[in-house]
């Protein structure tokens, strides 16, 4: 049994298949979204505005 994943922002347990979970940089899909891709086109865009990505999680 593999052992459990923690989300490097969060903190919290990420329930992804290992290649997931590291093509996330070992994090849930949605905290990767507002550590790396959110504000990219808004700079500071606050993490409940959606930022116009249709996977944005704030959408």
């Amino acid at each position: 049994m593999s052992e459990e994943q923690t989300c490097q922002r969060c903190g919290e347990t990420v329930e992804l298949s290992q290649e997931d979970f590291e093509l996330f940089e070992r994090m849930h899909p949605e905290c990767f979204h507002f550590a790396f891709e959110h504000d990219l086109n808004k700079p500071g865009l606050s993490e409940t505005e959606d930022c116009g990505d249709p996977a944005c999680p704030s959408a």
